[in-house]
């Protein structure tokens, strides 16, 4: 499969630089239309486009990785042909989805309950299970497993996927013969209100909205008024679903059911929703119904990497299982929210590596979030693979833009949005350089900033991209030049940090730097295990930056949890000893996790 690098310019989560300002000194002799005047501001022109050249050739690029995670196994009331399949676990699905054609990453997302009315459903042993098979089949660089829940009832309020909650959220006691809670999380049925709390409260957790339905989710995209923790917790809205039970196994199903009405609502809402394609399949089909895909831009194929580029909204849904889009406004990659000093520079590009795959019509979409007004064409082309646009916009004023693409085949593609505020006026150059660097354990920011303007500068921080706090202030060092500052965040706690700069300006105005997101180095790093095979103990050396404290977990290949114990890792020590005498012969997934975090897993054999 050919995985295409996005442009070189294009960047997610990079500084925006307002490029400084260039003086170049003319005598006062020389008239205002003169051609030294006009080849001076040329020159002048010519640099910074130079400057933003050299500073976008930083930015990080992205690679396009196929999938879905809409699906279930036996584990609830998927593999319904399981007894002629021989696929009946997730274990099993993995494996069968990992050989379909055009998949990088699949999600196997169980009901959270189990009162089915022909067919009993989730029972608590199975998410830890679910879990713990998803990480014996990740294989991070070749195939990412995730497993996750579909919480709710269709008669309810409606199904919600979700992924990185580490226990089952549920409301049931003493069914299906199991005595007690049938989950971690109590959450009552139906009560979406408290499930977006109990999402955002898990900071590597999303949610997205299966086949929407009027009135769903406590009427989110209809009369309800928009709800900030709604919008927090929810990256994505179905815009295709299905067919959830098709048994077709060859790839030749159409498109599935459309859902974009409810997509373009939930964008005039305000929520900042990006579009999939899910199949929903019941069936051993894991991949094979049809070529719809869920794409995702992501620097590697790593569940962590893929997870994130989820809850930051880089996503695309396609009809077609290998198109390659890239659409960008102001510089900005699908799924951004950014502050823009000009007007919206809109590019739009499309690659496929199938020769018959031709691009037949790109049309651009905008609107105004929360007007309750449905998005409209903005400018279209036809019969080319890319596009370029410059909308004028309103200084003030609030807009989002994405891209709906259709190709020759009648195959569809709508990107997740971006949604920019255009500033009330163009603030003097500020900002020069704005960096910010993993070190261990910490975040190392670095910026320097011109003066003339400044009030003040806060640096600001959040773990989720969205929602921003002061993290420390700065006062500009004289009237004028530019000023350096540093500043370390000691041990944020989240494995993905987002920065920003929000200057105060002497006029009272302020303005923002573009969002930088520093990724943590795994904590406990070059873990090795021996003998391997293991009769007695197992010895676990290591490198650790810090000092750890984390789980320690042993699996069997059934998915069952049969060894735990707390452990404290310290950057002083390079080994820890298990004990493995009680563990029978046989293949088993040792896994070092922090909460919401996996820190190393490797397998080994008892022999």
């Amino acid at each position: 499969m050919i995985r295409a690098l996005l442009f070189p310019s294009i960047r997610v989560k990079a500084f925006n630089l307002r490029c400084p300002e260039v003086f170049i000194p003319v005598s006062e002799n020389i008239q205002p239309d003169s051609p030294v005047l006009n080849c001076l501001a040329m020159m002048r022109h010519f640099l910074i486009i130079i400057f933003i050249l050299l500073s976008h050739a930083s930015h990080a690029q992205y690679n396009f990785y196929y999938g879905n995670i809409h699906s279930h196994t036996e584990f609830t009331d998927g593999n319904k042909d399981s007894t002629t399949s021989g696929v009946h676990n997730p274990a099993q699905s993995y494996a069968y989805a990992k050989s379909s054609y055009h998949i990088d990453f699949w999600g196997i997302s169980e009901h959270n309950h189990y009162s089915f009315p022909t067919n009993p459903g989730m029972l608590l042993p199975r998410y830890a299970q679910g879990l713990a098979q998803a990480d014996a089949a990740n294989q991070n660089g070749t195939f990412v497993a995730m497993f996750g829940l579909e919480w709710g009832v269709i008669s309810q309020g409606g199904h919600v996927v979700t992924y990185g909650s580490p226990g089952l959220i549920g409301w049931e006691q003493n069914v299906g013969g199991q005595a007690g809670n049938n989950y971690n999380i109590f959450c009552p049925e139906g009560d979406f209100t408290t499930y977006w709390a109990i999402i955002n409260a898990q900071p590597n957790s999303f949610c997205t909205l299966a086949h929407p339905q009027a009135g769903d989710y406590g009427d989110l995209l209809g009369a309800s008024a928009y709800s900030a923790h709604a919008d927090s917790a929810i990256v994505g809205c179905a815009i295709r679903s299905g067919g959830a039970f098709s048994t077709t196994n060859d790839y030749s199903d159409p498109p599935a059911t459309l859902y974009e009405t409810e997509f373009r609502q939930s964008l005039y809402k305000g929520y900042h929703i990006g579009p999939l394609i899910d199949h929903d399949n019941h069936y051993t089909t894991f991949g094979r119904t049809l070529p719809g895909r869920t794409v995702v831009l992501s620097r590697s194929l790593n569940r962590d990497s893929i997870s994130a580029a989820f809850r930051q909204r880089r996503f695309y849904a396609s009809d077609d299982w290998n198109a390659q889009v890239t659409f960008t406004v102001g510089g900005n990659i699908m799924g951004t929210i950014d502050t823009l000093f000009t007007n919206s520079a809109i590019t739009v590009s499309v690659t496929d590596p199938d020769p018959g795959d031709v691009v037949t019509n790109i049309k651009i979409y905008y609107g105004v979030p929360g007007s309750g007004s449905y998005a409209t064409i903005l400018n279209s082309n036809n019969n080319s693979s890319t596009i370029s646009y410059t909308h004028t916009t309103v200084p003030g004023n609030d807009y989002y833009y994405y891209a709906k693409i259709t190709q020759g085949d009648g195959d569809i593609i709508w990107t997740s949005p971006i949604w920019v505020h255009r500033m009330l006026s163009i603030v003097p150059v500020t900002l020069f350089s704005f960096t910010a660097t993993p070190d261990k354990n910490d975040v190392q920011l670095n910026w320097s900033a011109a003066n003339e303007d400044l009030s003040s500068v806060v640096l600001e921080y959040c773990a989720d991209g969205i929602s921003f706090l002061p993290l420390s202030y700065f006062q500009p060092q004289g009237s004028t030049g530019s000023t350096d500052y540093y500043f370390t965040h000691r041990s944020p706690g989240a494995r993905f940090n987002h920065y920003r700069l929000k200057f105060l300006h002497t006029d009272g105005s302020f303005s923002y730097s573009n969002i930088l997101m520093a990724e943590l180095n795994n904590p406990l790093a070059d873990l090795k295990i021996y003998p391997n095979p293991v009769h007695d103990i197992l010895n676990i050396s290591y490198a650790s930056s810090g000092n750890v404290n984390a789980v320690l977990a042993i699996y069997d290949m059934a998915g069952r949890l049969v060894q735990t114990q707390t452990i404290a890792l310290s950057r002083n020590s390079r080994n820890y000893s298990v004990n493995t005498r009680s563990l029978p012969k046989g293949s088993y997934l040792l896994v070092i996790s922090q909460p919401n975090i996996r820190l190393a897993d490797t397998r080994f054999i008892k022999d």
